[in-house]
């Protein structure tokens, strides 16, 4: 959920930096007379916030996929680096997007540097706020697993007892 929240923050600020309009203003403009309608510098900054969405959500789910190689075991006892499959699906996803970005804001009539510093700072620093929260989310993960394991071998071990010969 915070991935998705801050890809639409990102790509609401590129939206209003891109097109130096409010923020109030892109939320309906651009569902009142269709896209048949756009301008040629609305259509532009669509492609920009299309891409640096799509950009920002795959940078953060490579990032949060150090936690999805092991169910219940943190990132301090098992060391995702050495999984060298992982290492490259990460490199792999990470230049085929920024290619990909790359080839369709090639001919784009938007600077890079018109976009402020901060938006690139959210889309490349979240990452440092979403390893925490997924290895607490790992972290409860593994108190429910414990405990339901421990509440199935009591249930077989009681089961088991009950039915037996001796």
């Amino acid at each position: 959920m915070p991935v998705i929240i801050m890809c639409i923050i990102i790509f609401c600020l590129t939206l209003v930096y891109s097109l130096n309009i409010g923020a109030s203003s892109i939320f309906g403009k651009f569902g009142t007379n269709g896209w048949y309608h756009w301008t040629y510098e609305e259509q532009w900054a669509i492609l920009y916030s299309q891409n640096f969405f799509l950009l920002s959500f795959v940078w953060y789910l490579a990032f949060i996929s150090f936690s999805f190689l092991h169910r219940t075991a943190s990132l301090i006892e098992f060391i995702p680096l050495r999984n060298k499959v992982w290492i490259g699906a990460f490199f792999i996803s990470i230049i085929l997007q920024f290619c990909f970005c790359a080839v369709s804001l090639a001919h784009g009539p938007f600077e890079l540097s018109r976009f402020p510093w901060f938006i690139y700072f959210l889309g490349f620093a979240w990452p440092i706020v979403l390893i925490p929260v997924q290895e607490l989310v790992k972290m409860h993960d593994n108190k429910e697993f414990t405990r339901f394991q421990k509440r199935s071998k009591l249930e077989f071990s009681t089961k088991l007892g009950m039915h037996s010969p001796l």
